[in-house]
């Protein structure tokens, strides 16, 4: 699944590319993945005006004017991308717009359609799935905040697996922080003192902000707006890297199962609390 450093790489690439420009017409929609004001997109989104495009959370936000947002969940195989308009569409591409001004077309593809699209444009009513509440966002936290976070008997990977608590990380950037941060997976999180849990703030934002800088991780379907792939995952210390030495001691990293989750550590950097051997 695309996790925040992902979404924050597409939104980059879409403000110059879209920002000030207008939506033409609906050349193709599934209906069953739009949401939120029941009217069709093909009456919605033509002649409105691309004014911001931002993050939120794992949301890519699209602001318009006439005053509406177009909302895209990647979910775990979604693609947000800008192609030209006689590029032939891949299977799975359940939306394209065109853009005014430009021979290029917005496509959305999933082709397990766990994302979707939310049009909120002043509609009295709703259809579909509604958005859920989501945590703090991990970049801009506080350590004060970040420290009541963990006040809760639960293993600090679930915690930061939790969209609810903190939002945008998901479990290349939970094990690769967790690594930095020299904390098993296991630990519980109210079991980490004040110092540690700043330490393992400091490197949540590192390992995003590293993570952005080099547009994400591809490893299976995520990809960049303009098609291209992230190149982060040449940097992972442990994600997928079971059996090859640890980039800080050497020891082969591991892989268990922890939060319902393929987990990779290094034991010696990371000191074990327990292990589920991972099937």
């Amino acid at each position: 699944m695309p996790e925040l450093p992902e979404v924050e790489t597409i939104v980059r690439d879409l403000r110059p590319l879209l920002v000030g420009r207008s939506f033409g017409s609906v050349l193709h929609v599934r209906s069953d993945i739009v949401h939120g004001d029941p009217r069709p997109l093909t009456s919605l989104l033509p002649k409105r005006r691309v004014i911001d495009i931002s993050r939120q959370a794992k949301r890519i936000v699209v602001s318009l004017k006439p005053t509406a947002e177009l909302i895209v969940h990647l979910g775990m195989s979604g693609r947000l991308t800008v192609v030209d308009s006689d590029v032939l569409a891949e299977p799975h591409t359940h939306l394209r717009v065109t853009v005014r001004g430009m021979q290029s077309e917005l496509r959305f593809r999933d082709p397990r359609r766990f994302g979707g699209v939310w049009c909120l444009a002043g509609g009295k009513t709703h259809v579909g799935r509604r958005l859920g509440p989501l945590g703090v966002e991990p970049l801009d936290t506080t350590p004060a905040v970040f420290r009541r976070l963990l006040r809760r008997r639960r293993q600090i990977k679930a915690i930061l697996l939790d969209q609810r608590i903190i939002v945008g990380i998901g479990n290349i950037y939970c094990d690769e922080a967790l690594h930095a941060a020299s904390i098993h997976p296991l630990t519980r999180a109210d079991d980490l003192d004040g110092r540690v849990a700043d330490r393992l703030l400091r490197k949540i934002k590192s390992v995003l902000n590293k993570a952005i800088r080099f547009n994400g991780s591809t490893l299976v379907d995520y990809r960049r707006a303009d098609g291209s792939e992230g190149s982060f995952r040449q940097h992972h210390r442990v994600y997928q890297r079971t059996g090859d030495p640890c980039r800080t001691c050497g020891l082969p990293i591991e892989c268990f199962v922890a939060a319902g989750r393929s987990t990779f550590i290094c034991p010696q950097c990371q000191p074990a609390v327990a292990q589920h051997p991972c099937d």
